[in-house]
């Protein structure tokens, strides 16, 4: 009974050792070899545990490296993994090798089928931390049938990542493929696994009242535009609204197929009289042109906005200028050469500042009157 009762006392005291030494080997007197201030250094680069867990006191925490190396193994890994799947479809369609590995994707949103919404931030070096201005976020694969637009946006984000003097005094965010659930489709479709346009989908003012009904209406009811079963019922929905929320961009830039045209949403508010227009009125109609004039004056065309639509949401209910690059074909034949026509009015576009929110509050100073 005894031997039974100190081998109990000896088990949990060995229980009791590794459960302080996962937290503190100081505790079990045991040195490690390094001095107090030192930090066990993470399995990656670039090691994102809060300061405050990394060191109180002096005193290495372990464990909590361990799980937050853990942490980043397993999402690089779903990293990984989509690559590896944007790797084999750039294959089936004839474009070499994806330029998906080149870029230390991010994400903070995972689709309906559990891939990861990437995106990554380009910063210039010369940026001051405290005046952040002329962000822009570059949006591809919204639509993932139309297939040329994924290219341009991976390709764009590659050559800022190996060109950073491109991006200098200028915050450029790229999300290459908000819906890749569509674009590993078989046969790529516009729609998400639930079968809802990502750009009918955003809670603008009117969506409750008219999303549902313009698609049912339309002569042909199409299932490819489907906006929901409700507004920001979606993940890419979310995704979008959500780096438009953190980021605050003066500009946004989607990029689609095939219609051929650039479309710019940008709107003052309603009740807000304006004769002339403003400067920033100016300065977005002037990015427009920009990019138009940079692959030989482009055909500019105002289609409208509609009820849960990235233009409606961002360029009319929040001010932001939001253009659509609608190239002229899905064809994936033609990538290289939508590629030499529109990346250098993107490259000229980052850098071109549009001052921010302008007349927003003179937009809500105007509402409160009415």
């Amino acid at each position: 009974m005894v031997i039974a009762q100190n081998k109990g006392k000896i088990k949990f005291k060995i229980l009791i050792s590794l459960i302080l030494f996962s937290i503190n080997p100081f505790a079990c007197g045991i040195n490690l070899g390094f001095d107090d201030e030192d930090i066990i250094p993470s399995l990656f680069e670039n090691n994102n545990t809060p300061l405050s867990l990394n060191n109180i006191n002096g005193i290495p925490l372990t464990a909590f490296h361990i799980l937050n190396d853990i942490q980043r193994t397993r999402l690089q890994k779903q990293i990984s993994d989509l690559c590896q799947r944007v790797d084999y479809t750039y294959s089936k369609l004839s474009w070499g090798k994806s330029p998906c590995f080149s870029v230390p994707w991010k994400f903070d949103f995972v689709s309906e089928l559990g891939r990861p919404l990437i995106y990554w931030e380009f910063k210039g070096q010369y940026l001051d931390e405290e005046q952040k201005k002329n962000v822009t976020i570059v949006l591809g694969g919204v639509h993932p049938d139309e297939l040329t637009p994924i290219h341009l946006a991976f390709k764009f984000a590659e050559t800022l990542q190996n060109n950073p003097e491109l991006y200098n005094n200028a915050h450029v965010i790229v999300a290459p493929l908000v819906n890749p659930d569509g674009f590993f489709s078989n046969p790529p479709k516009r729609t998400n696994a639930n079968g809802v346009d990502l750009n009918r989908n955003f809670p603008t003012a009117t969506w409750n009242k008219y999303a549902y009904q313009v698609w049912v209406r339309s002569k042909v009811k199409d299932k490819r535009k489907f906006p929901g079963n409700f507004a920001n019922s979606e993940q890419g929905t979310r995704f979008q609204g959500d780096l438009i929320a953190k980021y605050h961009p003066d500009k946004v830039i989607s990029i689609h197929a095939p219609l051929a045209f650039l479309d710019l949403d940008y709107e003052i508010p309603k009740l807000l009289t304006l004769g002339k227009l403003t400067e920033q009125q100016k300065k977005a109609r002037s990015l427009a042109e920009l990019l138009s004039r940079s692959a030989g004056n482009y055909r500019i065309k105002d289609i409208g906005i509609y009820p849960g639509s990235l233009g409606n949401y961002a360029g009319n209910e929040r001010i932001i200028p939001t253009i659509t690059l609608e190239m002229n074909s899905s064809n994936p034949r033609f990538v290289r050469k939508f590629w030499n026509e529109f990346s250098p009015g993107l490259f000229k576009a980052i850098k071109y500042e549009v001052k921010k929110h302008q007349f927003a509050d003179l937009g809500s100073s105007n509402f409160g009157n009415q």
